[in-house]
């Protein structure tokens, strides 16, 4: 087990070395790609008029902040032992705060900026109607691919070693157990089960914070960027004519525009 977590250790740092270069890759190909496009995909959830409020990318953030004041007061308890597998699974499930990278994806890709970038994997209940949002597997396993296809390899691997399923889906299903050694998943439907040791989940929970951490730092980044107002001339969708945007970050008031002059 101690050979396993000091791999996971130094796979770590390689791995954070490898996703700074490749998102840093992904951004500067979609602005050079279609700089308004760009802008645009900064912001996840942008749904038009809404109240503040109601945005769960936005939460996520507050989330990641609070959680972590949380964990890292005192020592570890059995509480805060399920509070981090809920704060690790709650990060791989914030499909609103991906569709930053999706968005980036699409406009690296020449495609456009798209508001519900996630819309085709949600699906319907036969009998009810419901609609079925898609889960951390279905939403990274759309990611990773769609890397894959616009020839993002080396991203493409680091979405898929982000989470560890195994860990996501027994705190999903209740089925684990808090125990002296480690998270016990029991696989009570099938399956072997597994013990992760505190010292192996510490190490995947870095990576995973890590991973959503990152991708928050590089957006607020490049939204920076942009502290002095800047003008691009741009069509909104192709097609249509070239007008002059103002993209801008508010450093005093929090804010960042995208208006046509």
């Amino acid at each position: 087990m101690d050979d396993l977590v000091e791999k996971l250790v130094t796979e770590n740092k390689k791995y954070y070395e490898c996703l700074d270069k490749c998102l840093r890759e992904l951004f500067d190909k979609a602005r050079d790609t279609n700089e308004l496009q760009f802008a645009f995909s900064l912001s996840p959830e942008f749904r038009g008029l809404q109240d503040a409020g109601w945005n769960t990318a936005h939460d996520a953030i507050v989330a990641f902040d609070e959680y972590l004041e949380f964990i890292n007061e005192g020592k570890l308890t059995s509480i805060k032992a399920r509070v981090a597998l809920a704060f690790y699974s709650h990060l791989s499930e914030a499909a609103g705060f991906y569709e930053i990278p999706k968005n980036m994806l699409r406009v690296a890709g020449g495609e456009q900026y798209n508001m519900w970038p996630f819309l085709g994997l949600v699906e319907t209940h036969k009998q009810t109607g419901i609609k079925i949002a898609p889960n951390a597997n279905k939403i990274l396993r759309n990611l990773a691919g769609h890397a894959e296809t616009i020839g993002l390899s080396e991203l493409a691997a680091c979405i898929r070693d982000a989470f560890d399923p195994d860990l996501r889906n027994g705190y999903a299903h209740a089925d684990y157990v808090i125990w002296s050694d480690g998270i016990r998943l029991r696989k009570r439907n099938g399956g072997h089960p597994r013990l992760v040791s505190w010292k192996e989940f510490n190490a995947r929970f870095e990576r995973g914070i890590n991973f959503f951490q990152m991708i928050r730092e590089l957006t607020t980044e490049y939204m920076d960027s942009y502290s002095e107002p800047k003008i691009v001339k741009a069509a909104m969708k192709p097609g249509e004519p070239e007008f002059n945007w103002k993209i801008h970050a508010d450093r005093e008031k929090h804010s960042f525009s995208i208006s046509s002059t």
